[in-house]
C-alpha cells in the first residue's frame, strides 16, 4: 500500500501595499495601516520557495490550504499567491485551497467572490466551494477531503466567519454518502472552539461541534486563523484530532504540519522554520494516530 502523504500549511498572507484612495471607503485600509505597522515585519514569504523544495524531497502528493492566502483581497496578492500554488503544481502535487476572512476582506471581494477567479471551487464534480459553501473529494486509501468555505466580509474590527444553515445541510449530505468506515479531514479556516476575542469567531460553531459528535467518521479538523501550530487529539471526547498549522509565513517561527495517510492509520509530522545553521524546515516530535 502506498501511502498518502499531504502537507497542512495555512495563513500564507501574500501582501501588497496599495495607496490607492478608494481603499479608505472599504476595509482595506486597516489592513494597509496593520501592514505598514506590524505584519511586514512578522511575515514573510521569501522562504516558500524552500518549502516547495522540501514538499518535493518529502515526496508530498496533496497541499491542504485552510485560508488566508492574501492579506486584503487584491488581485494582485491572489496572483502572488496562485503563483506559488502553481509552483507546487508543477511538481504534480495537487492543491486544494479555501479562502480565510483575509481573502474575503472586503464587501467587494465577497460579493464579486474574488477568490475563485484564481483558485478552484470544486475538488471534484460534486459541491463548489463558490456555489454550496463545501466541496469534497476522495484521495485514496479510504481517506477524504471535505473543504468549506466560511469566512465573510465583516465590519473593520471583526474577522469572525459563519458556520451557515447552508453549509451545515450540505456538510450532511456530503457526510452521509461516505462510509461509515471511511475517513475523513475536514478543512475549514476557523477553529471549532471559542477564541480569545468575539470579534474572531465562527457563528454556529456550536452546530458544527454537534456534527463532528455525530460523524465519528472525521478523523481530522484542520484549521488556521490562530498562527498558532498545535495538534489536538480530542477522542476522549467524541472529537476528531484537531491539527492547527499555524502561519507558515511567520520569519520566525513559521510552521506546517505533514499527514502520511494509511488505511487505519496516520503519522502527523510537524515542521518548524529555521535559519540556524542555515535556513530549513526543521521536523518536530511525530504523532501516530491509530483507528
Amino acid at each position: 500500500m502506498t501511502l498518502l502523504r499531504c502537507a497542512h500549511i495555512s495563513d500564507l498572507h501574500f501582501s501588497k501595499m496599495t495607496w490607492n484612495p478608494s481603499q479608505f471607503f472599504s476595509k482595506r485600509w486597516v489592513g494597509n495601516l496593520n501592514l505598514a505597522l506590524t505584519r511586514r515585519k512578522i511575515y514573510s514569504t521569501n522562504h516558500l520557495d524552500i518549502l516547495v523544495n522540501t514538499f518535493k524531497n518529502l515526496g508530498i502528493s496533496h497541499v491542504f490550504i485552510t485560508g488566508d492566502l492574501s492579506c486584503t483581497s487584491l488581485r494582485s496578492e491572489f496572483e502572488m499567491a496562485q503563483t506559488f500554488t502553481a509552483s507546487l503544481c508543477s511538481h504534480g502535487m495537487r492543491v486544494f485551497a479555501i479562502p480565510g476572512n483575509h481573502d474575503q476582506y472586503t464587501q467587494q471581494a465577497y460579493k464579486n467572490q474574488t477568490f475563485y477567479d484564481y483558485f478552484d471551487s470544486r475538488f471534484s464534480n460534486e459541491m463548489s466551494l463558490k456555489m454550496d459553501k463545501i466541496s469534497s473529494c476522495y484521495l485514496g486509501n479510504q481517506w477524504w477531503l471535505l473543504g468549506m468555505d466560511t469566512a465573510l466580509a465583516t465590519s473593520w474590527i471583526s474577522s469572525s466567519g459563519c458556520f451557515s444553515e447552508q453549509i451545515e445541510c450540505n456538510l450532511v449530505k456530503l457526510l452521509s454518502a461516505i462510509p461509515s468506515d471511511h475517513h475523513v479531514v475536514l478543512m475549514n479556516h476557523f477553529p471549532v472552539f471559542k477564541p480569545e476575542s468575539p470579534r474572531n469567531k465562527l457563528i454556529r460553531k456550536d452546530a458544527l461541534k454537534a456534527l463532528l459528535h455525530k460523524f465519528h467518521n472525521i478523523r481530522f479538523y484542520l484549521h488556521g486563523h490562530t498562527h498558532r501550530h498545535s495538534i489536538a487529539d480530542l477522542r476522549p471526547n467524541q472529537l476528531p484530532i484537531i491539527l492547527d498549522s499555524g502561519s507558515v509565513s511567520h520569519q520566525k517561527n513559521g510552521t506546517w504540519n505533514m499527514l502520511e495517510m494509511g488505511n487505519n492509520t496516520c503519522r502527523v509530522q510537524g515542521y518548524q522554520w529555521s535559519q540556524s545553521p542555515r535556513k530549513t524546515w526543521t521536523p518536530t516530535p511525530e504523532h501516530v494516530f491509530k483507528w
